[in-house]
């Protein structure tokens, strides 16, 4: 991090300062006293379950050079004989705005990705693509909310050259909030599906909070949509930007052909706006080969040539439990995709091990999609209507695995081959002796289901 002036801060925050030396600085900004280092700024957060103002007091003794604080929380800091405190309204609001004075300090290019699926494949794409040319900054792991994002930010440094993002979301004005403290020059949405419609009511609510990532940008900024998305479509005429629509069936740029080579191997081709190339990805399944079109069309947008765009696909490595292909104890091949889930990824990943294996022995191992509030179960019934029609075993575990066998057995499926379980804790001892007799094994569900005990097992790591 460039260091920074305690009057930076204030300035930035509209803090009061209690301390006297404001050309203090500061190296490192951090919301958890756990990891602190020296010489940083500690910002205590407000969650469901904690209040960081409670650990003010570990963040000094490990060397915190200043903290914030509410000014609601002045009683937490009685007995501390410490003057650096800058006092805020919010903490949490603080935290965006220094975040954005800091990005405002690097005059380089950011792409900005959202979407219901797929957003943080398409930015781990943009990124290596940008890297073929580029010192990249990008997102880690999951830090896409309004804690992650700025925490990314203050990662910023001047050997940086571009940067990459994702912006996540559960209500409306969370992208708004943080599309305005990255200011891209290139804004994503790779989808919409009904992810956190429990929180935002309907489908349009959704959009209307991913489009929210397009409020910075001005008419030379660029916007790159699925066209196939209805919602963004339908949008089109009042988006400011220039945009780039990109799609199966509509859309500046049309992905022609997929096919999948193997594991980890496809090949798809493009025509339109660039005109007509050919290339390769080391992933499997339509839904990343459309994300993949994404991540070319920001390539060619910031000028970057066909080879090296082929070069950064080339280079994509995805985090953990995402599509992730293993080998079980066994010797089935296990398609570890536990990392999340939703309607549209399941369907996704339920084609995709069909594809893969059309003649061998499947196995489908699937657990609750949170967030869906009302339509919870509808969507557990319909994703148990497409396992019959992708596998040959369905295991389902959680609170909705009576939906999803309802859904099951109401395609044919033949109950004899539904097993359910309602935590992850009971089918673990289980659930190899269900599936050792299948060729393939897809485990997906939604992150807080903790699958991943699940993949252990199977690969024989409990």
């Amino acid at each position: 991090m460039k260091p920074l002036m305690i009057k930076e801060i204030v300035h930035a925050t509209g803090g009061e300062y209690t301390g006297k030396n404001h050309e203090k600085q500061i190296k490192g900004v951090s919301t958890d006293s756990r990891t602190i280092i020296a010489e940083s700024l500690f910002v205590p957060i407000i969650g469901p379950n904690f209040d960081g103002h409670d650990f003010i007091g570990n963040a000094i003794k490990k060397g915190a050079a200043a903290a914030l604080c509410n000014k609601s929380k002045k009683e937490k800091l009685e007995g501390l004989l410490f003057d650096d405190i800058i006092f805020v309204e919010n903490t949490s609001t603080a935290l965006l705005e220094l975040a954005s004075y800091y990005r405002s300090l690097f005059y380089i290019p950011f792409v900005a990705v959202t979407g219901s699926v797929g957003k943080t494949t398409t930015k781990e794409m943009i990124a290596e693509i940008l890297m073929t040319r580029y010192n990249v900054l990008k997102s880690r792991g999951n830090f896409n909310n309004e804690i992650g994002l700025p925490l990314t930010i203050f990662c910023l440094e001047q050997k940086h050259e571009a940067g990459v993002v994702e912006l996540g979301m559960s209500a409306l004005g969370e992208i708004s909030r943080m599309a305005n403290v990255v200011k891209p020059h290139i804004a994503v949405i790779t989808n919409i599906g009904v992810t956190h419609i429990e929180h935002l009511g309907s489908k349009e609510n959704i959009a209307r909070a991913k489009l929210e990532i397009l409020e910075p940008l001005k008419k030379d900024d660029i916007a790159i949509l699925n066209g196939d998305c209805a919602e963004l479509w339908n949008a089109r005429k009042n988006i400011v930007p220039k945009t780039v629509f990109f799609g199966e069936k509509r859309g500046d740029v049309l992905i022609d052909e997929i096919k999948n080579l193997g594991p980890n191997e496809l090949e798809f081709t493009i025509s339109g706006k660039y005109g007509e190339a050919k290339f390769k990805l080391p992933l499997s399944g339509k839904h990343n080969a459309i994300n993949a079109v994404a991540a070319v069309a920001v390539g060619f947008e910031m000028g970057f040539t066909k080879e090296e765009i082929q070069q950064g696909l080339s280079n994509l490595k995805l985090p953990g439990m995402r599509q992730e292909f293993k080998k079980s104890k066994f010797g089935s091949d296990i398609i570890d995709d536990a990392y999340n889930a939703n309607p549209d990824s399941m369907k996704a990943a339920l084609d995709l091990i069909k594809e893969l294996a059309p003649y061998k022995m499947k196995a489908v191992i699937l657990g609750d999609m949170l967030e869906l509030g009302p339509l919870a179960k509808k969507a557990h019934f319909e994703v148990g209507t497409y396992a019959a029609l992708c596998s040959d075993i369905c295991v389902f575990i959680g609170s909705y695995a009576d939906a999803l066998k309802e859904g099951a057995i109401a395609s044919g499926f033949s109950p004899a081959r539904i097993y359910t379980f309602p935590t992850v804790q009971e089918s673990v001892q289980e659930i190899e002796k269900l599936v050792k007799d299948c060729d393939i094994i897809l485990v997906k569900a939604s992150r807080g289901m903790k699958f991943e005990q699940i993949t252990q097992k199977l690969v024989g790591g409990l």
